[in-house]
This record gives C-alpha cells, structure tokens and sequence, in this order.
C-alpha cells in the first residue's frame, strides 16, 4: 500500500515539475503525452456550437391537428424534413422527432372566426430533448370562408380534396389544405411541413 502511495507521489510531483518546464528523463515524454490527452479531453468537453437565431427549420406533421380534438395544450408531434445543419455540421439528421404544442385552438358552428396555432418547443438532438423557442404558427378563417396564415414561418399543405368527416369543398390557403369538417371545426393535415424560424439561438454541447 506504501509502495502505492509512494508511486502516486512521485507521478503527481513529475507532473508538476513537468509542467514547470522541468525536463524528466524518461517518463517525460509519456508523461507529456498523458497531460496533453487529457487537456485535449478537457477542450472537447468544453465544445459548443450554437443555432443562430432566425434558423428556419423544416418540420413535417406526424399526424393531423383538428379544432376538433386537439385543444389548447395539445401535444404536436413532427420530423425534421430536411438535416438541421450549422457551420457545416449536421447537427440533426432529416426524421429527428420534434414537439410543440396548440397554444391557440378555436372551431365552431360558424363558420368564420376558426384560429389553429401551434408552437415547436423541443428537438431531438444527439438523443437528447433539447428545448427550443420557435415562431408561432398556424391559420385562422375569416369572413367569406377566407383562410389566412398566422406566424411568421410557412405552411406548405401535401394533401388535397378532404378527408372522412370533411365538409364540401377544401379551404386552400398558400397551398394549404384545410379541411372543413363538421361543425365547421378546420384540420392542418399529416404531412404537412411547416417552415419555421427560431426566436432565441440554441447552444448545443458536444454536438456530434
């Protein structure tokens, strides 16, 4: 045990005197290798990248959100359709799941005054949650069965022609088809990408 401890000594003054600018024979190199390997550990673990504000990120729907069913506080589910990439670095893969939630849910019997705005909260990167601030986004019917997009992002509609449950004729806003179901509730369908900017840059530790 001694000879442990006395061992421990000696290594930790070589050290010392290593980096003093003492040379050591011998162990000096090997010892030189180990501190530099540990301070290159050090400086990866201190590596950070960050997503500038104002990254547009291009999520696709999992599944529809309806006035309908999905109230305020809904959880929304989406993929990335398109690599997050920064400084030349895919900092998530195309099909990376990202959340939201409605934070505006509004249908009715009449039709006109119908709003459905979602919010992104959290995407998954390097297998962890990593929680984000995008812009909200959404639609809202007017008078006249007018559509109109809310937000500052983009809604980009891949289906078209109504669905089971849907009202005569499909509400197309930019592409955008919103279906009129019954009780003039509106639907965003599956599929569906939405093009959103970040409000608030992202730091990402050790990004991969």
């Amino acid at each position: 045990m001694k000879h442990f401890k006395l061992f421990d000594l000696i290594i930790a003054i070589t050290i010392a005197l290593t980096q003093l600018g003492f040379a050591m024979p011998c162990e000096s190199a090997i010892l030189h290798n180990l501190i530099n390997k540990s301070d290159s550990v050090k400086t990866k673990s201190k590596e950070t990248l960050t997503i500038p504000e104002g990254t547009r990120l291009m999520v696709k729907l999992d599944k529809p959100i309806s006035t309908a069913k999905d109230g305020k506080g809904s959880v929304v589910t989406a993929v990335l359709d398109i690599d997050l990439v920064v400084e030349s670095k895919v900092i998530a893969p195309k099909g990376s799941k990202v959340y939201g939630k409605v934070i505006e849910s509004r249908g009715g019997k009449v039709l006109g005054g119908q709003k459905l705005i979602v919010q992104f909260t959290d995407v998954m990167i390097n297998n962890q949650l990593t929680p984000i601030l995008t812009d909200p986004i959404g639609v809202e019917t007017g008078a006249g069965k007018t559509v109109k997009k809310v937000g500052a992002g983009a809604l980009i509609g891949s289906a078209f022609g109504g669905s089971k449950g849907a009202g005569k004729g499909a509400l197309i806003a930019g592409g955008l088809s919103l279906l009129s179901a019954r009780g003039n509730h509106i639907q965003i369908p599956a599929g569906t990408i939405a093009e959103i900017p970040l409000l608030a840059p992202v730091t990402i530790n050790n990004p991969q």
